[in-house]
């Protein structure tokens, strides 16, 4: 189990919708969810912040990089810019799924991992059978989550 992970929203809403929050408490000792990730959780109506905000292993922070989140700004949504500056500034893994914030963090030198890697993960430590693993996936699927079909096949080869 890592220490703590930061986390975008795209993952934290799907974990939510899901009833899973274990996912993630599973791996991680502490989740920081970026204020501006708060906010955007906050603002949709579909449950997912009351889970979240309320369990104890999931604690809000928000980025003292102002720079940074100033440059990210503009060219990432909302959440995403201030989710890379938080993890740039405490140089901790991000928990993130959209292409082009991964590929700024990826050029950030971060450490990043996708919902996909959690479920590879929880697989890895036998939180979840490849059965199981392969029925999230269909269920994240099935709620617009969004991926390729070589990442779905990369996925499926490495559970």
């Amino acid at each position: 189990m890592s220490a703590a992970i930061i986390s975008d929203s795209s993952s934290l809403i799907m974990v939510g919708k899901l009833e899973r929050l274990d996912l993630l408490t599973n791996l991680f000792q502490q989740i920081i969810i970026p204020q501006r990730v708060a906010e955007e959780i906050t603002a949709k109506e579909d449950g997912v912040a009351k889970h979240v905000l309320t369990h104890p292993l999931f604690v809000i922070s928000a980025t003292t990089n102002h720079a940074l989140l100033a440059l990210l700004d503009g060219t990432l949504d909302y959440g995403e810019a201030e989710a890379i500056a938080l993890a740039k500034e405490r140089q901790m893994i991000l928990l993130v799924d959209e292409k082009k914030a991964r590929k700024i963090a990826k050029n950030m030198h971060l450490k990043i991992i996708g919902l996909l890697g959690v479920l590879i993960l929880n697989r890895n430590h036998g939180y979840l059978t490849k059965e199981e693993a392969i029925a999230l996936l269909e269920q994240v699927k099935a709620m617009d989550f969004r991926l390729s079909a070589k990442l779905e096949t990369d996925f499926l080869s490495r559970l």
